[in-house]
């Protein structure tokens, strides 16, 4: 059977606390720091000692230290500006300590500035621990996580303050408890970043290979325009109906063969493959060039991945977090972004709703991700006068364009750029050609009591368009 580790064995607790009693009661508290799940307890006198309360997941624990804690934890441990806590506990005096009899719970009795009795309970067992701060009458003044369990929620017995005289605590014990701080930062650091750096190359290998078959079409432009002209130059011997036309070549004599399409006629075929033609010459540009900064920043993304290894490689779990840290801030564009939230607390700046793209360095078009956001997009965000598209027939996204007031402004150019992302964001994004229909939002309508993600047009225009990012349409 596994021994429990040190900070969560009652027969090591209770000895480590009766030393604590002993050397620190009646100290000060001189100041208070608290963070996200953890506490310090800074007491008074020339030695800079302080104890450490933690809720980390897999370092549920209590350990005193002297001095500064080392700059890789104090990093990982941010104070957070305004928490409650200090101001109940800064300048009261702790009187004792000690462990709840048979139940792993820590207590701290102090004594504020006013002569009150108060209590901190830190609660080292369950899914999910805890920290509360009671007065003698048993009123909760403060709680990390709420309802708190029975046993945080009354003032302690007296055999609390009994417990562990005589026992002997591990020399080691705090280094072993600050250690485990250290390895949990450590895991919680380099999980982070590997999702976020995971992320973000799934999204520069999707690109690299979009943009490598962008590429190769981009590549048969020649190909197209050679086909085009053997079909002029073959006009009046074809009909309509076929789905090839068997031709000579018109620069090697020898049988080339040509897809055709039965629904159109032999010049409207004709003129299709003079566009495929054209747009693979204008492209193969401005391809060849999104596909060099693609490789680029797929070689930046594989050095960050070979560093965040690398920073893992010590054998000394500080020097792996200080590692860990730096290559945050290295590589800090990778990242999520940080804001301040009130009080000081930080956290992940939610996602944005909707895709969103930017056309031709002007025109916003946004993108509905599920039916929720569908829903969200066209019969709440969108204004009546954008321009609402999306693929006919087929489950899709609903796509915004942005008119600003002024639809009358979008160029059909726009309009087209915009249908691609609406086909590829589409169940027909596998398809040659995706009929895609586009109105105002004013002649968008849900019915009633239908399904998230409903809309009906009351009028509506349609075209064909190709599934995908066309060049001039950028992620916004």
């Amino acid at each position: 059977m596994k021994a429990n580790p040190p900070w969560s064995d009652p027969e090591v607790l209770a000895p480590v606390l009766a030393g604590w009693r002993e050397r620190h009661g009646g100290r000060e508290l001189f100041r208070v720091s608290a963070g996200d799940r953890w506490v310090r307890l800074h007491l008074a006198g020339e030695d800079r000692t302080s104890l450490l309360l933690t809720d980390l997941p897999g370092a549920r624990l209590v350990c005193s230290h002297q001095g500064r804690l080392p700059g890789p934890v104090a990093e990982s441990l941010t104070p957070q500006r305004k928490h409650p806590l200090p101001a109940l506990l800064n300048g009261a005096r702790l009187v004792t300590c000690g462990l709840l009899p048979k139940d792993r719970v820590v207590a701290f009795q102090f004594t504020d500035s006013q002569g009150n009795d108060l209590i901190l309970l830190h609660q080292l067992f369950g899914a999910r621990g805890n920290v509360t701060v009671l007065d003698r009458s048993g009123k909760l003044l403060w709680s990390l996580h709420r309802p708190p369990h029975a046993a945080l929620a009354v003032w302690p017995p007296r055999g609390t303050w009994t417990g562990g005289e005589g026992s002997s605590a591990p020399p080691d014990y705090d280094t072993q408890a600050l250690t485990r701080i250290i390895d949990v930062c450590t895991e919680q650091a380099h999980t982070v970043q590997r999702a976020a750096l995971n992320r973000r190359q799934k999204a520069s290998t999707r690109l690299l290979g979009n943009l490598g078959r962008d590429l190769a079409n981009a590549d048969q432009g020649d190909i197209h325009r050679h086909k085009a002209e053997t079909l002029a130059a073959h006009l009046h011997t074809l009909t309509q109906g076929s789905d090839q036309a068997v031709l000579p070549n018109l620069t090697t004599g020898e049988t080339l063969t040509i897809a055709l399409d039965p629904s159109r006629t032999p010049a409207a075929n004709m003129e299709a493959w003079f566009r495929r033609a054209r747009k693979a010459e204008k492209g193969l540009d401005i391809i060849r060039a999104r596909h060099l900064e693609a490789t680029a920043e797929s070689e930046r993304l594989q050095a960050a991945h070979d560093g965040l290894v690398a920073a893992l490689a010590s054998e000394q779990p500080l020097e792996r977090l200080a590692a860990l840290q730096q290559w945050r801030t290295d590589h800090a564009d990778l990242m999520p972004s940080i804001k301040a939230r009130p009080g000081g607390r930080t956290a992940v700046e939610p996602a944005r709703p909707f895709r969103r793209y930017l056309v031709d360095g002007k025109w916003e078009v946004w993108v509905g991700r599920n039916n929720k956001e569908n829903d969200e997009l066209t019969h709440r965000a969108a204004h009546n006068r954008d321009l609402w598209l999306h693929a006919q027939g087929v489950s899709g996204s609903h796509v915004i364009v942005r008119a600003g007031g002024h639809p009358e402004r979008i160029s059909a150019q726009v309009i087209a750029k915009a249908a691609s992302l609406a086909a590829l964001h589409s169940k027909a994004r596998h398809s040659k050609l995706v009929p895609v229909i586009h109105t105002e939002k004013r002649y968008v309508r849900k019915p009633r009591k239908a399904p998230v993600g409903t809309a009906v047009c009351l009028r509506d225009q349609s075209l064909f368009v190709e599934p995908g990012v066309m060049p001039g349409v950028e992620p916004a």
